[in-house]
């Protein structure tokens, strides 16, 4: 049995949210969903929120490390490097 005073409802839930969108779809409907791609892709841009968030500290400790002002060094000497039409 569940906790005390917690209704069964939440266990049978009638909506189930999609696994590629986020949409809440009835259960009896869930072959008949189709995504809509906006959505889809705001839903998997929440997924990812706090990769895009820590985004730029990653890239700033990394040009700041050793290896990172190498890379930086060896762009910019290509970028002089290239031939300009």
């Amino acid at each position: 049995m569940g906790e005390p005073g917690m209704s069964s409802a939440f266990a049978h839930s009638h909506h189930m949210p999609c696994a590629e969108c986020g949409a809440s779809v009835a259960a009896d409907q869930q072959g008949d969903h189709v995504c809509d791609p906006e959505r889809r892709l705001e839903y998997r841009l929440f997924l990812l929120r706090d990769e895009v968030a820590g985004f730029d500290e990653g890239l700033r400790g990394y040009l700041d490390s050793a290896q990172g002002r190498f890379a930086q060094w060896l762009a910019a000497r290509d970028r002089r490097s290239e031939p300009r039409s």
